[in-house]
């Protein structure tokens, strides 16, 4: 398909609507927003006459749970990258190994760990006999991806594919343009967004981050940004080389990973043990890249195995010790907004939003009692009502913003 003016504008406005799914209260996508048409009608003719290029990112440090650098691209490169996506996601989703976690719609970290807990199930048949866990992790993966490689293994698949069907009965070619998506893939990665990024916090938060987990100090043509949805769903293209080999070559049943942080699955230590070289060396001159060499793990599948932020133990699953923390934390500030403070209308609406966060992720735990030791107390109880199980917290009607009006026409 030779990609048409009216449907690159389709697509654009397509991937402005995806783009800002989540991030309708964010300051960038607000300001993109008060003169949407305009700015949506200023990157069209750059797509049609093919001059687009991408704005320097926001370069800063985050330091929870760990120190990372982190690039947000500006939001109209955010519209393209999804763009980007909306063409390539639906091919490569029917390509990659389903055990195949991050960037996938229905997945994500939450299925993944219930994928975890299934393989251990199905290999110990229940716990009924023994087995190990081999967890890897690839050494500085996204800073050392080799963008030649993954350019020439996306457009094989395209071309690849482009005479089969889609799932929808379609050809891929009839879906899209290989040269207009090897653009705008071009686009992306012929540049470091290091080079002329905008940094923001202090420069002494990058004191101590090891050059490994720094984009200025990766190899020329190495390195991609980690929180773009384009990097997210290519990595995955890129360790799909891999993965295709350790599934149908080497076999290995119980297989999985999110992102680089895979697992293997087997009921004899020595079977994993003697994989591990053999991955070491597939991963090298597959895709050139190592395994962290001290992020090498073997334990049994009866234990605590720590996975996508849980340890996993038979029947059951508890949050990591951090997660604990930082919810007592935040549970305790709440409380004493609410108990002390007075809080207004806007304020419980915020509170109710965090409560239901921690809610819902450890609603996936056995963390019932952890739920009620810190929400069923006085200060919560005042504004708030729980369900059976502690897994949403509602405001009281008297406290809703919009109490008055139900109250002078309903009652």
């Amino acid at each position: 398909m030779t990609i048409t003016e009216e449907q690159i504008r389709d697509d654009l406005y397509q991937a402005y609507f995806d783009a800002r799914r989540y991030k309708r209260n964010t300051l960038a996508q607000l300001e993109f927003e008060e003169e949407e048409e305009v700015n949506l009608e200023e990157l069209y003719p750059e797509l049609i006459n093919r001059t687009y290029k991408p704005l320097p990112a926001f370069c800063f440090i985050t330091f929870d749970p760990v120190q990372r650098e982190v690039f947000a691209s500006q939001f109209r490169d955010r519209v393209i990258q999804h763009m980007l996506y909306n063409y390539l996601a639906p091919l490569f989703d029917t390509l990659l190994i389903y055990d195949t976690y991050s960037c996938r719609i229905g997945k994500g970290t939450h299925f993944g760990m219930e994928r975890f807990c299934h393989h251990i199930r199905s290999c110990t048949e229940n716990f009924r006999y023994d087995a190990h866990v081999l967890m890897i992790d690839l050494s500085g993966y996204f800073m050392s991806i080799d963008k030649a490689l993954l350019m020439n293994i996306v457009m094989d698949k395209i071309y690849t594919h482009l005479d089969r069907r889609s799932p929808d009965g379609r050809l891929w070619s009839e879906r899209i343009d290989p040269f207009f998506c090897e653009w705008l893939l071009h686009c992306f990665f012929d540049r470091n967004p290091a080079d002329d990024c905008i940094r923001l916090g202090s420069p002494e938060n990058w004191d101590g981050l090891p050059n490994k987990k720094r984009l200025s100090c990766s190899p020329p043509g190495h390195g991609l940004v980690i929180g773009d949805i384009d990097s997210q769903m290519l990595s995955n293209v890129l360790l799909n080389e891999v993965d295709q080999d350790a599934k149908r070559i080497l076999k290995i049943r119980h297989y999985g990973h999110y992102v680089d942080d895979h697992y293997a699955i087997h009921r004899e230590l020595a079977f994993l043990q003697e994989l591990e070289p053999v991955l070491q060396e597939l991963f090298y001159n597959k895709i050139h890249v190592e395994i962290h060499p001290h992020k090498i793990k073997y334990a049994p599948a009866t234990g605590a195995n720590q996975y996508l932020g849980a340890y996993v133990r038979p029947y059951y699953k508890v949050p990591r010790q951090r997660t604990v923390d930082k919810f007592v934390r935040v549970a305790q500030e709440m409380e004493y907004q609410l108990a002390l403070c007075q809080p207004t209308l806007d304020d419980l609406e915020l509170i109710r939003a965090r409560v239901n966060s921690y809610c819902g992720i450890l609603s996936h735990y056995k963390a019932f009692n952890l739920r009620k030791k810190y929400f069923d107390v006085p200060a919560f109880q005042e504004y708030f009502v729980f369900d059976e199980w502690m897994t949403k917290g509602m405001l009281k009607p008297q406290y809703m913003k919009d109490y008055k009006y139900w109250e002078t026409h309903f009652y």
